[in-house]
């Protein structure tokens, strides 16, 4: 998958966003400016740099990838979703070690709707909103945190932009496929509300045990014992320590800009 998003960035010149017009949990917003639902997700983007060109083919990209929430009532759903477009896992999607469901069918609302195919790596941000405290009107453009990180909603880095360095920098973390509810993501074939892993955050930190071993929504978890692995924007795989500091890692890892001195993890 690093080097999925290098070449994608090779060929396009950015990073791919890691949503595409997503719907939000107030069933009102959306991110982007347009305000047409899509929820096209950064792992869709990469597909032709995995040897998966063939899905990716299949898409139309003017329609809606999934049905979280849209509108101006949490009432109704998305009729022209693409879930048929997958018929079953991509392997590399997944991590081998974690036994959990890849699939769901669950429709607990309107906005979490979510029957699709999860992965086990997500993309992580310093905030569960993402576009902080107004979400819909947000874009990783738009956003002017220092603590943003490298894929947002409707835009991405270019390296240039992580200034922090690509070695210190962290794109995505792993998750487990089952969290405290089966609403929950991250699917990589639709963005839902819990799309984002906020692993800098207290209480979705690796390997939080939120439940009965298992982590909430925007938890960051796998099944290694002692941490899980981390892909940075480098490129590279880190084992991350279960214990590693929150404040002065973690988040520091998430920021592109942030301007931390990283130790030694």
């Amino acid at each position: 998958m690093g080097l999925a998003l290098h070449n994608y960035h090779d060929t396009h010149r950015v990073f791919p966003p890691a949503t595409i017009n997503a719907g939000l949990n107030g069933c009102n917003n959306v991110h982007g400016t347009t305000g047409i639902l899509l929820n096209h997700t950064c792992y869709q983007m990469i597909l032709p740099f995995i040897d998966q060109a063939n899905i990716y083919n299949l898409y139309n990209w003017s329609l809606p990838s999934g049905r979280a929430n849209h509108g101006t009532s949490c009432t109704g759903t998305v009729t022209t979703d693409q879930y048929s477009v997958v018929k079953s896992p991509v392997p590399v999607f997944l991590c081998p070690s974690d036994p959990g469901n890849q699939s769901n069918s669950t429709t607990s609302s309107a906005y979490y709707v979510s029957p699709g195919w999860r992965t086990s790596y997500g993309v992580v941000s310093h905030t569960t909103s993402v576009a902080g405290s107004t979400p819909g009107l947000g874009s990783w453009g738009s956003n002017t945190s220092l603590a943003k990180g490298t894929l947002g909603p409707n835009g991405a880095a270019k390296f240039r932009d992580i200034t922090d360095g690509t070695s210190n920098t962290m794109v995505l973390c792993e998750t487990q496929l089952i969290k405290t509810s089966t609403s929950y993501g991250p699917y990589w074939n639709a963005a839902t509300h819990t799309f984002y892993i906020a692993a800098g955050s207290s209480g979705y930190t690796l390997n939080f045990d939120n439940s009965g071993g298992k982590q909430y929504a925007w938890g960051a978890g796998s099944f290694h014992v002692g941490g899980g692995h981390i892909l940075l924007a480098d490129g590279a795989v880190r084992f991350l320590s279960e214990n590693v500091d929150r404040l002065g890692v973690v988040q520091a890892m998430i920021s592109v800009r942030g301007g931390e001195i990283i130790p030694e993890f």
